[in-house]
């Protein structure tokens, strides 16, 4: 059936307004090419509360991500949230969730149609698949989490001793010793291995290992109630980098801002966030023998600290960043699960400047 046929049997659409969503159609299968994704044009029906599919294209290339046609059936609002919005706001709407009729998961990318009187008389989609991504972004928020709750553990070990006790204290230097004995078998293993994914694998979970020590660190030494100095941490994570990733490079790494103090809970997760976005720097922002600095500072803030981590080096396209990016993946989770703040990056050919926030307690 066609658009004009579906449009007559099934909406309340004029001749005139019917010839405007023909005019988009003609071009549907060009832009199914050239964006790579599956495209549709969607109408009321003649309830006006309902959308239906009034045509609709796919790429050669690549494929469609539907099996069999979808013309003639219905859109709805919980499931395609983007099409409503821009036909009743007359506004493009852009990288929104969708279930399809087929129950596939995409992003939906929708401007509207206009009909001669310049209101909206359809709306023209573009979906790309996330499946892929979402089951990624699913199986990173595990990780994240179980990376924090090993952190918390360790971290609880002081059982019911006061956090400045002489009990207290001596835990976390034994839980200190044994995360760096770990730490130490494994930059060993990673030194013996001629594979250079299982070195770079290796060495990354030896720095965070020890990013979590240089918090026990810390506690050996605490009199402030069990809060952890931030500066001091991030002292202790960057060395800690600088011996591993940095060695033998002319790469150096600072630390400075405000002194401020966080409890063991907010220092695990700035800690895997910090160790993250420094060897990220370290590993990438410098290729040959290039030298350069790394700085990383804290901000206090009234309602929001900030942490920022900022190098000189040759900068990358953010929008490029591969689906597998284990760090960044961890980075953004960690900020947003357990800090409950947010992460921006900014990067040019000058260099790469990453920061964070997360609230004042």
């Amino acid at each position: 059936m066609t658009l004009r046929q579906l449009c007559l049997e099934q909406t309340s659409l004029g001749d005139e307004d019917i010839a405007a969503l023909e005019q988009v159609e003609r071009v549907l299968p060009l832009i199914a090419e050239l964006t790579g994704g599956d495209v549709f044009i969607d109408c009321y029906d003649r309830s006006l509360r309902t959308v239906m599919v009034a045509a609709q294209a796919g790429p050669h290339i690549g494929g469609s991500l539907y099996e069999h046609a979808v013309t003639g059936k219905t859109a709805l609002r919980d499931k395609e949230p983007a099409v409503y919005r821009a036909l009743e706001s007359g506004l493009p709407a852009r990288e929104l969730k969708a279930i399809t009729q087929e129950g596939k998961s995409v992003r939906q990318d929708v401007v509207p149609i206009p009909g001669p009187g310049g209101r909206p008389v359809g709306v023209l989609i573009r979906e790309k698949d996330v499946s892929g991504t979402l089951r990624q972004e699913k199986k990173y928020r595990k990780l994240a989490k179980a990376q924090d709750e090993i952190a918390q553990r360790t971290l609880n070990l002081a059982g019911e001793g006061t956090d400045g006790s002489d009990a207290a204290r001596e835990v976390h230097h034994r839980v200190k010793n044994d995360l760096q004995m770990v730490a130490s078998f494994m930059n060993l293993q990673a030194r013996r291995t001629a594979d250079p994914q299982v070195k770079r694998a290796l060495s990354e979970s030896t720095q965070r290992v020890l990013s979590i020590a240089s918090i026990h660190d810390i506690m050996t030494r605490s009199t402030d109630g069990g809060k952890v100095s931030l500066p001091q941490m991030l002292q202790h994570i960057c060395r800690d980098i600088r011996s591993i990733s940095g060695e033998g490079r002319d790469i150096s790494i600072g630390v400075g801002g405000d002194d401020i103090t966080v409890t063991p809970d907010e220092a695990a997760s700035i800690a895997i966030v910090v160790n993250e976005l420094v060897t990220n720097a370290v590993e990438h922002g410098y290729p040959g023998e290039r030298s350069g600095h790394v700085e990383v500072t804290s901000r206090l803030g009234n309602l929001y600290h900030t942490v920022t981590v900022e190098d000189d080096g040759c900068g990358f396209d953010t929008e490029a960043v591969p689906r597998g990016s284990l760090g960044l993946q961890l980075v953004t989770l960690t900020v947003h699960d357990q800090l409950h703040g947010h992460f921006t990056l900014i990067s040019d050919e000058k260099g790469t400047k990453a920061s964070f926030d997360f609230r004042v307690k």
